[in-house]
Order: C-alpha cells, then sequence, then structure tokens
C-alpha cells in the first residue's frame, strides 16, 4: 500500500496537494504498491523555485518540497510536475549517479546541462499540463 504524508501550510492545501498526488499515482503508477510520498508545503526561500522532488534511501521513497506562496491550479500543476519526476525516477527511466550526474534513457547529463534542456523536465513540464486537465475533470479546486 502507497503512504502518502503531507504536511506544512493549511489543512485545505494539503487536502488539495494530497488528492493531486493520489489522483497521479493513479494515473501514472496505478499497480504501484510501494511508493513512500512525503509532501511538505513550506517556505523553499528559493527565488523562482516553486517546488522540487529528489528521491530517499530506498528506491520507493519519495520527498516533495512545495513553496507555500502557491494555490489552487498552481499548486495542482506543481504536485503533477513533481509527481512526473517520481514516476521518473520510480520506474527507474532516471536514475541519480553517485557522481551527481543523473542518467536518463541510458544517457547521462551532468550539471553542465542547462535546466531548461534537461529531458526530464523537458517530460515533465510536457505532462504536467495534461494531468491538470485531467485532474479538473475529476476534482474542484
Amino acid at each position: 500500500m502507497n503512504y502518502i504524508n503531507v504536511i506544512g501550510s493549511t489543512k485545505r492545501k494539503r487536502a488539495l496537494a494530497e488528492s493531486a498526488v493520489i489522483f497521479c499515482i493513479s494515473q501514472l503508477m496505478p499497480r504501484m504498491r510501494t511508493l513512500d510520498i512525503e509532501l511538505n508545503i513550506k517556505n523553499l526561500k528559493v527565488e523562482e523555485v516553486v517546488g522540487w522532488c529528489y528521491e530517499g534511501e530506498n528506491k520507493r521513497d519519495f520527498y516533495i518540497d512545495i513553496d507555500k506562496s502557491i494555490d489552487g491550479e498552481e499548486l495542482v500543476e506543481v504536485v503533477c510536475h513533481e509527481m512526473v519526476h517520481v514516476w521518473q525516477a520510480a520506474t527507474r527511466k532516471m536514475k541519480d549517479l553517485p557522481s551527481g550526474a543523473q542518467m536518463y534513457m541510458g544517457k547521462v547529463y551532468d550539471e553542465t546541462t542547462a535546466y531548461e534542456d534537461e529531458p526530464w523536465e523537458i517530460e515533465a513540464y510536457a505532462m504536467q499540463g495534461e494531468l491538470l486537465e485531467k485532474f479538473k475533470e475529476v476534482y474542484v479546486i
């Protein structure tokens, strides 16, 4: 059974974020039952960054941080974006390497790759809008 823990911010934002996580799992990884996802809605204190995701020690443990300044559709869209990264890592499409580089679909990318050229980001941006639209068909934001 998947474990989802959402902390921080308001009860309403936590409930919306949790619904988005559950929805994304149903859309992206419906057969996975061993995910452990902790989502923290907090002040990220990083200019122009509203969310990030990182993998824990166990290959099915994930941590998502979302900036508390966002709400509504933007919150859901950012959660969808970060959940695409969870999907990429959980299915081993993307792997963090000990060197700090990342492997995506068998190709290694290092820190010299510009953010907008990282294929995992291109994919996440392409999928986040579609997931948001599907989410809005089921949930009221």
